[in-house]
């Protein structure tokens, strides 16, 4: 088994995690969770950048089906 085949299904779990208690401490703030001098507005940015950096969630279901049914059943 692939090092990455061990981690990689919770990678699109984890970041959607932190997104959405992010979305969470911005609507408990309002209009000041936006403020760029909150940290909440710059973990808001750091989750967008890991989700970008981490590529679509489709893709990433993808190779983990492809990781675990192989290139014939996951084309």
């Amino acid at each position: 088994m692939r090092p990455g085949a061990t981690w990689g299904p919770a990678r699109p779990s984890a970041s959607r995690s932190a997104y959405d208690v992010i979305g969470q401490c911005l609507l408990l703030h309002g209009q000041y969770g936006y403020r760029t001098e909150l940290p909440i507005e710059q973990r808001l940015r750091d989750v967008l950048g890991l989700q970008i950096g981490d590529g679509t969630a489709q893709i990433s279901k993808l190779v983990i089906a492809r990781q675990f049914l192989g290139r014939e059943l996951a084309p």
